[in-house]
C-alpha cells in the first residue's frame, strides 16, 4: 500500500585478481601440433570479471597426463588487459583426455577440460628390435624390428611403408642378405632372415623408407662359425 521507492544510480567496479579462468579452452590436436585456437586464459575477480589492467604472468603445465606427453612451446605468458594467450603450445605423446593447469602467483589456478592429442602423419623409422650379435650366414634373433613414428615419436599404426635394410659400417666387408624390404604392418617392418657372412666388430645397418627420415642400429658383431 506504499509508493516504491527507487535508489539512485551506483556502479560496481572490478575487484582485486583473485582467480585464472579459460577465455578459450585446449581442444583436440594431433602430436606436435600447435594447439589451435590459441589457448587464452583470463585473471578475473571474486564475482568473474575480468580485470582488464591485470598483467600477471601465468603459466602452463600438463595436470592430467594419459600419454605421458611433454609440453611443449611458451609455457609462461604475461597477461594483456587481463588475458594471457597461448598461441604455440603443443604435446608429443598421443593420448586421450589430456588437461592443463594454468598457475599464476597469488591467484587460484584453472585446471582446463580434457582434451585429445592424435597420432600424426608417418615422419621416421625407428627400431624396435635393434640387431643383435650372430654368427656368419645365421639370421640375426630375435628378428629386427623397424617402427614407424609420428615426429613426436608414435607408432603410427596405419603405415604399410615399405622400409629397407642396408649396411652402414661395414667392418667386415660383409654382404648383408635375406628379405631386405619389408612392409609394414600396423607400423612395424619384421625383418625375420638377415644375415651377414663376414666377420666383423661394428657392423651397423641403416633402415630406409621413402619421405622418412632413416633409423641408423646400434652396433653388433658377426663372429666365426662352426667349421
Amino acid at each position: 500500500g506504499l509508493t516504491t521507492a527507487t535508489s539512485t544510480s551506483f556502479d560496481i567496479t572490478v575487484g582485486a585478481p583473485t582467480q585464472l579462468v579459460y577465455g578459450v579452452e585446449p581442444t583436440n590436436t594431433v602430436s606436435t601440433n600447435a594447439i589451435s585456437p590459441a589457448i587464452k586464459v583470463q585473471v578475473q575477480d571474486a564475482g568473474g570479471n575480468l580485470v582488464p589492467t591485470a598483467t600477471d604472468s601465468i603459466t602452463l603445465a600438463i595436470n592430467n597426463n594419459p600419454g605421458s606427453g611433454t609440453l611443449s612451446g611458451t609455457l609462461t605468458v604475461s597477461a594483456v588487459s587481463g588475458e594471457a594467450t597461448f598461441s604455440d603450445i603443443s604435446i608429443d605423446k598421443a593420448g586421450t583426455g589430456y588437461t592443463l593447469d594454468a598457475t599464476a602467483s597469488g591467484l587460484t589456478l584453472a585446471t582446463s577440460n580434457s582434451f585429445d592429442i592424435a597420432v600424426g602423419a608417418a615422419s621416421q623409422l625407428v627400431y624396435n628390435v635393434e640387431p643383435s650379435n650372430e654368427v656368419s650366414t645365421q639370421s640375426i634373433a630375435p628378428a629386427i624390428e623397424v617402427n614407424v613414428l609420428d615426429a613426436g615419436g608414435n607408432l603410427v599404426t596405419t603405415a604399410t611403408d615399405s622400409v629397407t635394410l642396408a649396411i652402414n659400417n661395414d667392418p667386415g666387408s660383409g654382404t648383408l642378405s635375406g628379405t631386405l624390404t619389408v612392409s609394414a604392418v600396423s607400423g612395424t617392418a619384421t625383418f625375420s632372415n638377415i644375415s651377414i657372412d663376414k666377420v666383423g666388430t661394428g657392423y651397423t645397418l641403416d633402415a630406409t623408407g621413402s619421405g622418412l627420415t632413416l633409423a641408423a642400429s646400434s652396433g653388433f658383431n658377426i663372429t666365426v662359425g662352426n667349421p
